[in-house]
């Protein structure tokens, strides 16, 4: 028999083939004895030429996919977390094939309506669309086997808002940084060492001492979706480091300037000793370096999209995507962007690079023509 209990589901599944198809799914048994008498039946029924699909619940089909797929890839952490969200905004006891085009509609007006986790901000629409081609994989991940329904998924597609192209001038990144190492030497750290490695806010924010190895120039950081990310450490990146104040578990500290008293989320703050960053708590001193420096419309993550359009620049996508650590290379496209100098510049290597008969390197055309022969 081959019934076995995938991780974290109550009830056993079975998977066999039979004249070159395959047959898997739950068998909605909590006790193997019984999972293999209900695969027994299936086999007969597979032998007797079953016409009829299977139907299975929502939870069963997300299950099947995160056995055959989902914990096999690289952002498997973010496709378990999106597919609870799909169990349970549709109802994980919800069989599959009575998901229809009003239901998926309704499942997307109530994610929308939602606020992102750790924060007061809405569910984008990107988020809201990725989850819903998820759900799109899953069924078709069991089409084969089971009863499914028909969907148009277009029309599902909700718009996502514009690409924000912003990048830090050079004028720009002097100015700041003039301000900053005058008025906030520690904060000028953390600022720049996320604008090198291209790090997100709260991965610089929470690096720590024991994850940095300078003798090999890696340091590994936490990062969206819970997952560990390797950036590999420049000259520069590596003296920050090893010029701050090893005082606590975490690289980047600050020095209190005004005590104040205990909180729920921390302890008392004592003036002259040094202190974790907290998540948002120096927000107002970033702001403010950014106003005394003269620059409008940035924000911190900013320093990421700059990080990647640099590195795009001067080598390629691949290597942008493998700094930032994304999984798609569709969403390092997004953050490495080209103005009209790069692509003048990339036309002028291109011009460059050709046969150009200017240039001497091949020979005119009409001295490349054969004579006509007489008669």
């Amino acid at each position: 028999m081959t019934v076995y209990k995938p991780k974290g589901s109550p009830y056993y599944h079975f998977d066999f083939q039979f004249r070159g198809q395959r047959f898997y799914g739950s068998t909605g048994m909590a006790s193997k004895r019984d999972a293999e008498r209900y695969e027994r039946d299936q086999r007969t029924q597979a032998a007797l030429g079953r016409t009829e699909q299977p139907t299975l619940t929502l939870d069963e089909a997300t299950g099947i996919y995160w056995s055959d797929k989902g914990t096999f890839e690289n952002n498997r952490i973010t496709t378990e977390y999106q597919l609870a969200n799909l169990n349970r905004i549709y109802g994980a006891a919800t069989m599959l094939h009575d998901i229809d085009d009003l239901a998926v509609s309704k499942a997307i007006a109530r994610r929308r309506g939602e606020t992102k986790r750790n924060s007061k901000d809405l569910v984008s629409n990107a988020t809201v669309n990725r989850e819903t081609e998820l759900l799109k994989r899953v069924i078709r991940h069991v089409s084969g086997t089971y009863k499914v329904p028909e969907i148009k998924w277009a029309r599902h597609n909700l718009k996502e808002s514009q690409e924000r192209i912003r990048e830090a001038s050079p004028t720009e990144e002097a100015a700041l940084f003039e301000v900053l190492r005058r008025d906030d030497p520690d904060l000028a750290d953390l600022v720049e060492f996320a604008l090198l490695s291209g790090a997100r806010k709260d991965a610089v924010v929470t690096l720590l001492w024991s994850k940095v190895d300078l003798a090999n120039g890696t340091a590994d950081v936490r990062t969206k979706g819970d997952v560990w990310h390797r950036i590999l450490l420049t000259p520069r990146m590596i003296a920050i480091i090893a010029n701050r104040l090893k005082v606590g578990p975490f690289v980047f500290t600050y020095v209190c300037k005004r005590p104040s008293p205990p909180r729920q989320d921390r302890p008392r703050r004592i003036k002259g000793e040094r202190y974790p960053y907290s998540k948002n708590g120096w927000a107002k001193r970033w702001y403010q370096a950014l106003k005394d420096a003269g620059i409008i419309d940035f924000r911190f993550h900013d320093l990421r999209h700059t990080a990647g359009t640099r590195v795009t620049r001067v080598s390629n996508l691949k290597v942008a995507q493998k700094m930032l650590g994304h999984t798609r290379i569709e969403t390092t496209a997004r953050y490495a962007h080209v103005d009209e100098a790069d692509i003048r510049g990339a036309m002028a290597a291109a011009e460059q690079s050709r046969n150009s008969p200017e240039r001497g390197n091949v020979e005119p055309l009409e001295t490349r023509r054969k004579p006509r022969k007489n008669g």
